[in-house]
This record gives structure tokens, C-alpha cells and sequence, in this order.
């Protein structure tokens, strides 16, 4: 579990029991470069002839155990294998006799999925107990290497749940009744969702403590989400990082790349970037074995229809390249089941690179020294009943641009705000990180004390860990601002549809405002939108960007500023620059330019926010690309290596039918002076390419990149 690995799971649907053929899935396994698979074992769909009755054993099986067949197939060519237990539905028959089991409305109804499968509640006999005869039962008679949770065996059901385990512990933990219904305006509320996460932390525990009961020498997992899909992660309740803390290895879901309503006849679209978002979080916050599972349908709803394998070859590529392993979900049964065989050749070709380049890959360490701050409680408790709209889209904003100017990143957890942490990276970035504490607000200001760069935005630290607004901000006296009010950056907009902008200051191209405005010459203005905070500057700072007086959209002839209205006191700070004394340097945004540049992805924004970065890192970068926007890299280390991994993502519009190669690919390497280059070289034909050397800056020029590749520098 501590290797870099290549894996699959596998849905076994009841009807593939029928005429599963064991040895041709293997096959393809071994086709495909495949280390490991998980697979349905027990639960909703059990895979065995099981002896218990509360477990639905597929009606197809016969007297057949598909489950013993597989692991000994499997076992037999050196695969590993994980059984999957999905505890989150529960079977009518045990509904019928435990229908405390189950999750339940208001009324005692129980809460049903499909018929004959009802909602479980994470504080029911049914996940709590029985588990222990389901895990007793499959560990009895299977040699497996590690047992797997799926993500409904202990997250909530989106809804309250009133079953009597929940009114009882909710009253006894809080000494409240369960509220009567959702609302952020409710304090209960609060309350109910900070209990809902506690208990879903406990059923992690919980879990792990019933397989090491059973066979203390058993790995154990879970199957989870990050924040890139908040109503998944919000809606369950589910922490990913006291998950990973726990167990001995984490699933993480990267798999919804559109999701289509019926209703409307829309779609909306999950960032590209999603598995590298998801994979630089995960494993800068633990040192867990991460396994990244993506699928390989077209989701969401079609299942049958393969993903364009163009798309799904750098999809995947981008979960290895940051420090994760790539796992792909066959919904469905084995390859061999599926209508639209197209996407297995893109997965056998990125297998096959992984598997060859194994040792480029094990023990290597990200190479980023730009660290974006993510929080739990502020997509919880600040994100309230719009996490997407109100936290992620300023962390993607961000992203999205430190991609387009090859700014090597990671994203790190509040949790981890430690010394031993801090001191890998130049700059950390703030998008809106609302609820703060007082101990992690003052690992940020001993980081800046230090000579480390901050770039944060809108209301970061204007709140505590619970949502509770506080007056100030808890980072005032760091970021060289005061807060006065939270407002939209129009003055009124039920005047009318409005515009508003940046402007650039009489000083602004000056001083530290230069650096901020790099390539955005030849204009006075940026756009802008959105809610800001009202603050004020101190005296010590320096403020390139105000907010312009809004004016009418339409009708055009009358398109300009109220010149009563523009001269009524001083513009709004938009922009505020700050070096400390210790060479710290702080940069802060009123808005909300993340979230913006994201909604709409105007260049100048992105470059915006990136030239704030690199100003914060006094230009100290470990690398530097030369190539479009839509490439995309990271950087990974191990000792006598750097490697810059280089996916191409120049498709057009998604999904990707095919890639357009890019060619003649500038990439600089900045070393110590006691450091040189030996040799560098791509993984894909370790051909040496011709370095040159400018001061401590090697240079190389990668000829092609068709879709994945990494550039290796052989240190001296």
C-alpha cells in the first residue's frame, strides 16, 4: 500500500453474476497494467452465497461464489485486491425488522432509495452492528489484501434524519431536539451540522475498529470526496481529512465531469482540473496512500458510453503527476461487459507509461513552493447552503490561473498551518478563507514575520471556525487593512443593470503596484464584480487598484460615471500592497477576484492574480514553462531529480475528441549554486536534450508533447 499503484474498481451489477467470466477480467487486468482492483463484495449487492440474512446475495449467483473465484484469479497473477462493502442501503427484509436501521422522515417513514433498498443512518444497528457479521462473514472465508468502505457506509443522508438513534444522540450530545427543517438562519442549524460531521467522523473510527477487531493485520479504506464536489461532500457530512487520518488508505471521487438535467436539459460542468485539484490537496495533508478514482462512463446519468479517450488519458495523467494514484470506476462489470470498449486503450496506454517509469514516480515529493489554503469550516459553516458559489469558485479562480502561468502549486489544510509545513513553501494564498482561528491566524503572521509571502481576499479571516462573524478581520494587523462593512461593489444596483471596474491608481504602475500589473499595459481599467469588503489602508501599504463609481449599462448614450458620485470621497481600496519589515510581503484583494475570473475567465484577471503570486514570492520560483494556457504542470521531486510533468489539455471544447500537439516547449530550472544539470531528458524516449546555462538557470526545450510526458533534470 506504500507504492505508487495503478488500479480499477469494479461495480459487479447482480445480472454480471450470472455468466461473470473471472478469467477473461483478469486478463484484460493484466492487459491493461492493473496492480490492484476493489470490487462489490458484500452489502447491497453480495457477490458470495452468504449465510447471513440480512445481506442481498444477487439472485443471479446460483450457488456460485464469484467473490472466491476473482481474489484467487486475481492472486494468481500477483493483483491485489480490495473488497468493497456498501453499507449505505439496506435490504427490505432487515428494513422490515429494524426499521431503525434506517433512515427516517419527520413521520417515521422510512427513507427509500429504490424498492426493496432503503437509506441507512450511519447510527442505525445496520451500520453500527451487523456490520461486524459482514465483515466477519468475508474476512472468514477470503484472503483479501484490504477492506473498503463505500462513501454511504458512513456519511449522512442529504436530509435531516429523524430516526431514534439520531433524536436520541442529538439531544444528548447538544441537549436540542433535531431541527424541524434546514436553514442558516436557524442557530440549530449550526449545531445539527456540526454534530452530523462529529458522528460521520465516528463512523470512521468505528469501522476501522471492527476490521482490526476481526484481523488486526487488515488494511482498511474509505471512499470520500473533496471540496471540488461541495454538494456531495456538504450534503454527506463527510471529512476527508480526519478519514485520511484514520485509515490506511483513501478513495477519493473525481468522477462527475458533467452533469446532466432532464429537467432543464442542462448540463453543468465539473473543472478539468478537478483529479489535480484533488490530488495536491490530498497528498499535502497526509501521508496516506491516496488513490484517485475517475470513471470511465461519460457521467452523469449515461453509464454505458465511454469517456473520449482523449480526454480520459490526461484526466488520469493529472491524478499521477501530482503525487496520487489513478483508479478508474468500471460501473458495470468487467471490460469485456461493456457496450463501448473505446476508452480502454487510453487507460492501457497511461498504465503501460506508469508501469514502465515506476521508480520516476515512487517516493517523489511535490517540488511547489506556492501553497493555497483550503478550510473545512469555512466551505461548511461560510459556504452555508451555497458552498460552490460563496468558497470554491475563489480557490478555483486561483487555480485556474496559477495553470495558465505555470506556477507550480499545492493546496494545503488549516490543519496543517505547522512550522514543519510552512517552512516548504514562499508564499501562501487565502482565496476568501473566512473562519479562522486564533492559532492558525498566527501561524500565518510568524510565516509572514519570516519573510514569507500572503495573497488573500474578501472576508478571509473576518470569521471563527463556527461561521460567527466577527468584527474585524483576525489577519487586520498583517494584511494592512481595516475592515468597515461588507457591501456589493455597486453603490445601488436596483437602480439598474450596472457595470464596475478596477481602476488603476495615479501610482498604481509604480512601486510595488509594477509588479501587480505586469503585461496589463494599455489600459486604465480591469473588470470587476461582485460583493467587496469596505476597508481602509494603512499608512504603510500601497494601493494600485480602487473601485471605479458604477454607471448605467443602458441606455448607452447615458453609459458613463455620475460625476457627483465619482468625486464623493475617496475610492474604495480594491488592492492593498504591504512588505514588512522582515521581508514578508502581504497582498490583498476586497473582492472577490477568484470567483470572478472563474464565472468568466477574462485573461487579465488571471494574470492578475498570478503576477499577485509571483510578487508575493519575490519572483522566486522553482520553475518556469514557456507554452500555452492549456498546459498544464506540476513539479516533483526526489533526491538528484526534478521532474516537471507536462499535460497537454489543448483540445477545444470538452469532451475532447483529440489533442493538439504543442511543440518547442521553453522549461527553466532554477538551482543553488552548489547544484548543476547532468542531464535532462523525457520519460517518453530518454533521449538527452541540449541543456544551456544562464547564471544558476538551466534551460532546456521540450520538441513535443502529444498528451503526457515528463521532462527529467538529472542533477549534479
Amino acid at each position: 500500500m506504500q507504492r505508487r499503484n495503478r488500479g480499477f474498481h469494479v461495480t459487479i451489477r447482480d445480472v454480471d453474476c450470472q455468466d461473470f467470466d473471472v478469467q477473461r477480467f483478469i486478463d484484460d487486468l493484466v492487459a491493461m497494467h492493473t496492480s490492484f482492483f476493489s470490487f462489490f463484495v458484500g452489502g447491497y449487492v453480495t457477490t458470495y452465497p452468504t449465510d447471513l440474512p440480512y445481506q442481498r446475495e444477487s439472485p443471479y449467483l446460483e450457488g456460485r461464489d464469484l467473490a472466491g473465484e476473482i481474489i484467487a484469479a486475481a492472486h494468481a497473477v500477483g493483483i491485489k485486491v480490495l473488497g468493497m462493502i456498501d453499507l449505505g442501503q439496506v435490504p427490505a427484509a432487515a428494513a422490515r425488522d429494524h426499521p431503525d436501521w434506517c433512515a427516517q422522515a419527520r413521520d417515521g417513514t422510512l427513507v427509500e432509495r429504490l424498492p426493496g433498498l432503503y437509506a441507512a443512518c450511519p447510527l442505525g444497528g445496520y451500520q453500527r452492528d451487523y456490520v461486524r457479521e459482514i465483515v466477519g462473514e468475508i474476512l472468514g472465508r477470503y484472503d483479501l489484501d484490504c477492506v473498503k468502505f463505500g462513501g454511504g457506509s458512513f456519511g449522512f443522508p442529504s436530509a435531516i434524519c429523524y430516526c431514534p438513534n439520531c433524536r436520541g444522540s442529538f439531544l444528548e450530545t447538544t441537549g436540542h431536539t433535531l431541527p424541524e427543517h434546514e436553514g442558516w438562519d436557524d442557530p440549530l442549524w449550526r449545531t445539527y451540522t456540526a454534530w452530523r460531521l462529529d458522528q460521520a467522523r465516528r463512523r470512521v473510527h468505528q469501522l476501522g475498529e471492527v476490521v482490526q477487531s476481526i484481523d488486526p493485520q487488515m488494511p482498511f479504506m474509505g471512499n470520500s470526496v473533496c471540496f471540488g464536489d461541495p454538494r456531495w461532500t456538504v450534503g454527506a457530512a463527510l471529512d476527508v481529512e480526519s478519514q485520511a487520518a484514520v485509515a490506511d488508505a483513501v478513495q477519493v471521487e473525481v468522477q462527475t465531469r458533467a452533469r446532466y438535467d432532464e429537467a432543464t436539459g442542462e448540463a453543468t460542468w465539473q473543472s478539468l482540473s478537478w483529479p489535480a485539484e484533488t490530488a495536491r490537496f490530498m497528498t499535502s495533508i497526509s501521508d496516506t496512500p491516496i488513490w484517485v478514482v475517475a470513471s470511465y462512463f461519460l457521467a452523469w446519468p449515461w453509464r454505458r458510453s465511454a469517456m473520449a479517450p482523449a480526454e480520459q488519458k490526461v484526466y488520469l495523467a493529472q491524478i499521477a503527476a501530482n503525487g496520487a494514484d489513478p483508479m478508474v470506476n468500471l460501473s458495470g462489470g468487467p471490460p469485456i461487459v461493456h457496450e463501448d470498449p473505446r476508452g480502454f486503450s487510453a487507460i492501457r496506454e497511461l498504465y503501460g507509461f506508469l508501469e514502465a517509469n515506476q521508480a520516476y514516480y515512487q517516493g517523489d515529493n511535490s517540488g511547489a513552493n506556492v501553497a493555497l489554503v483550503y478550510s473545512l469550516e469555512t466551505l461548511f459553516f461560510h459556504g452555508r447552503d451555497e458552498p460552490e458559489k460563496r468558497y470554491v469558485q475563489e480557490i478555483r479562480g486561483f487555480e485556474q490561473a496559477l495553470h495558465n502561468a505555470h506556477i507550480p502549486f499545492d493546496i494545503i489544510s488549516t490543519r496543517v498551518l505547522r512550522d514543519n509545513v510552512l517552512s516548504r513553501y514562499r508564499v501562501l494564498v487565502l482565496p476568501n478563507l473566512a473562519c479562522l482561528t486564533e492559532a492558525e491566524a498566527e501561524a500565518i503572521r510568524k510565516f509572514v514575520a519570516a519573510g514569507g509571502g500572503v495573497v488573500a481576499t474578501f472576508e478571509t479571516s473576518l470569521y471563527d471556525r463556527e461561521g460567527i462573524r466577527r468584527r474585524a478581520f483576525l489577519l487586520e494587523d498583517c494584511l494592512g487593512v481595516r475592515y468597515v462593512e461588507t457591501r456589493s461593489s455597486l453603490a445601488s444596483p436596483e437602480e439598474g443593470y450596472k457595470q464596475v471596474y478596477m481602476e488603476i491608481t495615479r501610482d498604481g504602475r509604480r512601486g510595488e503596484g509594477a509588479a501587480i500589473l505586469a503585461e496589463l499595459d494599455g489600459t486604465t481599467v480591469l473588470p470587476m464584480g461582485g460583493d467587496i469588503c469596505a476597508v481602509s489602508a494603512g499608512s504603510e501599504t500601497e494601493v494600485p487598484l480602487t473601485l471605479s463609481a458604477p454607471f448605467l449599462v443602458f441606455p448607452e448614450g447615458l453609459s458613463y460615471p455620475d460625476p457627483i458620485h465619482s468625486s464623493a470621497g475617496d475610492p474604495d481600496p480594491l488592492t492593498v500592497l504591504r512588505i514588512h519589515p522582515g521581508g514578508g510581503r502581504t497582498g490583498y484583494f476586497a473582492g472577490r477576484p477568484g470567483a470572478l475570473s472563474w464565472t468568466v475567465p477574462y485573461p487579465d484577471l488571471h494574470r492578475l492574480l498570478a503576477n499577485a503570486v509571483s510578487w508575493a514570492a519575490t519572483d522566486q520560483l522553482p520553475v518556469r514553462v514557456t507554452g500555452p494556457t492549456t498546459l498544464q504542470i506540476s513539479l516533483r521531486t526526489q533526491p538528484g531529480r526534478r521532474m516537471v510533468h507536462l499535460i497537454n489539455l489543448t483540445g477545444g471544447p470538452r469532451f475532447f475528441r483529440a489533442l493538439i500537439p504543442l511543440r518547442d516547449v521553453g522549461v527553466s530550472l532554477p538551482l543553488g549554486a552548489d547544484e548543476c544539470v547532468t542531464r535532462a531528458y523525457l520519460l517518453s524516449d530518454r533521449v538527452s536534450l541540449p541543456v544551456t546555462v544562464q547564471g544558476q538557470v538551466w534551460q532546456t526545450s521540450v520538441p513535443e508533447i502529444k498528451d503526457y510526458d515528463v521532462l527529467v533534470f538529472e542533477l549534479g
